[in-house]
């Protein structure tokens, strides 16, 4: 993994390796501990449909940032969802609006689903191992 000097968005997959305590995630945290850290809201949508860990949830979210789904992140969602419509690569809309939000906000995003963003061209995308 590169040296990280950015804004660090977590994608969900991430947030819950953390929750978790899984060893991958042990390691990332190390390199992520002094950054200014992010989460979506739509990664907070998606942690709060879990029926367990809601307490760990709200402490997790009470230490990062929060980025919102507003107008100029709908207008990239739409960008980035036509762009890979073209060239059939369609993810899902959830991963779509977590895109778009860190690009309007030039945040990298890690994530361990490196193949769902890949394809994404202005997604700075943080390179993880998926162990």
């Amino acid at each position: 993994m590169e040296n990280l000097e950015q804004k660090i968005c977590l994608d969900t997959d991430i947030v819950i390796s953390i929750l978790n305590k899984e060893e991958r995630a042990g390691k990332l945290i190390e390199k992520i501990i002094n950054l200014d850290v992010f989460i979506t809201i739509i990664t907070l949508f998606e942690l709060l449909l879990r029926e367990t860990n809601l307490e760990q949830i709200e402490i997790f979210r009470n230490n990062v940032n929060l980025l919102y789904f507003d107008e100029t992140s709908s207008r990239k969602a739409s960008e980035v969802f036509k762009e890979l419509k073209k060239k059939g690569k369609l993810i899902e809309f959830r991963d779509i609006f977590i895109a778009a939000i860190c690009i309007v906000n030039n945040c990298e995003l890690m994530t361990f689903n490196n193949k769902h963003f890949e394809n994404i061209k202005e997604l700075k995308l943080i390179k993880t191992e998926n162990e």
